[in-house]
């Protein structure tokens, strides 16, 4: 029986927060060069509007945003998988499938994402918070007009969960 659950997954961006660091401390020193010479002004403005927009960059994308996996009902009692993500007050939803599209869940290190080759035609989502996340669930979805591959950081428990209610879901769908 499909029961509905929510995840919200512990991101581990040390690494994001120390490029966020670095890349605003480089930003505040060009600017501070760019203060005090005559010379190539343009160049080291520019410079320093790099390295302002790459810390922004970060912060938007791994230390702002909160996402939360969910196994839920929509609107005609039909089991979905959904990926929303929050930053600051406001919440979007990413990701809505039907638990019965899932065909595989599979557990990737960082070396077999790295070799993974996404096959032509299939469409690839990386909901993860971490920005080098050491492991991750690779969720494959086949539904009626698209092919996708969607990456979740999540616990071992709710990859094997969202696979068994996925196999549910499709043994519902085809009985009915």
């Amino acid at each position: 029986m499909i029961k509905e659950i929510s995840l919200r997954p512990k991101p581990r961006n040390k690494n994001a927060v120390i490029a966020f660091s670095i890349a605003l401390a480089v930003s505040f020193a060009v600017f501070a060069v760019y203060l005090a010479i005559d010379r190539y002004k343009g160049i080291v403005g520019m410079l320093g509007l790099f390295t302002l927009t790459t810390a922004i960059l970060f912060y938007t994308k791994f230390i702002a945003p909160t996402f939360y996996y969910d196994i839920t009902f929509d609107a005609n009692e039909t089991p979905v998988f959904v990926v929303r993500q929050i930053t600051g007050k406001r919440q979007t939803t990413l990701c809505r499938i039907n638990l019965a599209d899932i065909t595989a869940v599979k557990r990737e290190t960082r070396r077999e994402q790295r070799a993974h080759k996404t096959p032509s035609g299939t469409l690839k989502y990386v909901y993860a918070p971490t920005m080098m996340p050491p492991e991750i669930f690779r969720i494959y979805v086949s539904g009626q007009y698209e092919r996708a591959e969607i990456l979740i950081e999540a616990s071992e428990e709710f990859a094997n969960l969202l696979l068994e209610y996925a196999e549910e879901a499709r043994l519902s769908s085809e009985e009915e």
